[in-house]
């Protein structure tokens, strides 16, 4: 009985997720509810990206404290406030506050980082 419950509940999510058109995948334009309901559940769920951008800066540093130490600190501290402004933003997104749904947080996403990230720029050209 727990195999054909669990080989049910496989097949809906399958068919839910292939039923959401592709356009529904794009961001609500700035300063609306809607908009600010995303950037708090994408900063919640992409909020490990952050230790990859704090690695990524120390790792030019010469320090007596190896690099790896102080960039998974900073970048588990990135990590915690991006999460909790995220949720934050999850749970307040019908309130306009701060004004016009304005990002607690800068950059407001995640992935605006990357763009910094050597080598990144390099596997998008390909």
């Amino acid at each position: 009985m727990r195999k054909l419950v669990s080989v049910f509940l496989a097949v809906s999510l399958l068919a839910f997720a292939g039923s959401v058109p592709a356009h529904a995948a794009a961001l609500e334009s700035s300063g609306t509810p809607l908009r600010k309901l995303q950037r708090g559940f994408l900063n919640i769920a992409l909020s490990p990206l952050e230790v990859v951008h704090a690695l990524d800066k120390e790792k030019m540093k010469d320090d007596f404290i190896p690099s790896w130490v102080t960039g998974l600190g900073r970048g588990g501290l990135f990590m915690t406030g991006r999460a909790l402004s995220g949720a934050y933003e999850l749970v307040t997104f019908p309130i306009p506050f701060p004004r016009n749904y304005e990002p607690v947080v800068e950059p407001e996403f995640v992935w605006q980082h990357l763009d910094g990230i050597s080598g990144y720029e390099d596997s998008r050209s390909r």
